[in-house]
Parts: C-alpha cells; structure tokens; sequence
C-alpha cells in the first residue's frame, strides 16, 4: 500500500483482503474502491465500512459513469472524514484512474488531475485518452452549472 494523497491510498493483490481485519486496525482506513474482474475479493472479518465495487480490470473498461460512481464515492467518503483505499486486484496502479475521477469531481481540471496521476507513487507514463477525461471534466462542469 502507498500514500496517494491526503487521506487516499492504493493497493494492490490479494494481501489486503485476505488481512483486512489487521490492515483496517492499524491505517484506519475505513472506505475500499475495490477493482476487480469477475467478482469481488472477500475481506476477511470484519468488511470496510464503505465498499464498493466495479467489475473493471483497466481503465479502458470504465465509461462515464463508472468515473462519476468511483468519484463521487471517493468525495463523499472523504467528506465523511474516512481514509480511503483505491484497491486493485490485479495491481495498484490500474486504480490510477479512480484517482483523476475523484480529483476532476473535486474541482481540478483534467490536465491537473492527469499531471497528478503521472507523478509517484504511479508508474509513468501514465497512458490514458486525455480526450476522454477531458469531456468527463466537461459533463461534471455541466452537471454542475
């Protein structure tokens, strides 16, 4: 697990789920955005208190409203005041994108949050079609005007 940024972090594998009672007691992380083809990895004992999960292995699979869902639930668990993981079965780094949507949802344009999700902890390059993350940072303005 590494530190994204504020009170968001990102992980990846089966580790974190299969020791979650442990891992939950000494980060206080409260809220998972678990990523994972298929179906969903079981946290042991005792589950987050925010969960959600998309049957999304790569960016690529996630559209518009996947974006506003992960978004929107990020936002809304940080404004609760939870620590957030951005967990990925299949590696941390393809949570990178739930990482811009919540960034975009939150007010940055989507260069900022495309320069923001090049930087460390996430591999670079980042590739990802700006274009798309642009009309998305359209349609959240619109949404919003």
């Amino acid at each position: 697990m590494t530190w994204v940024h504020d009170r968001i972090y990102a992980g990846g594998g089966a580790y974190i789920p299969d020791h979650w009672d442990d891992f939950a007691g000494q980060t206080g992380i409260s809220a998972v955005v678990h990523l994972s083809p298929g179906r969903p990895a079981t946290f042991l004992r005792i589950p987050p208190l925010a969960f959600l999960w998309l049957n999304i292995g790569d960016e690529s699979e996630a559209g518009p409203e996947e974006r506003w869902l992960v978004g929107g639930f990020i936002d809304g668990s940080l404004q609760e005041g939870r620590k957030v993981l951005l967990h990925s079965s299949l590696g941390r780094h393809r949570a990178r994108w739930a990482f811009v949507a919540y960034r975009i949802i939150a007010g940055r344009s989507a260069t900022a949050a495309l320069r923001e999700a090049a930087e460390r902890p996430w591999l670079t390059p980042y590739a990802t079609d700006p274009s798309a993350w642009e009309a998305f940072a359209g349609e959240v303005r619109a949404r919003r005007a």
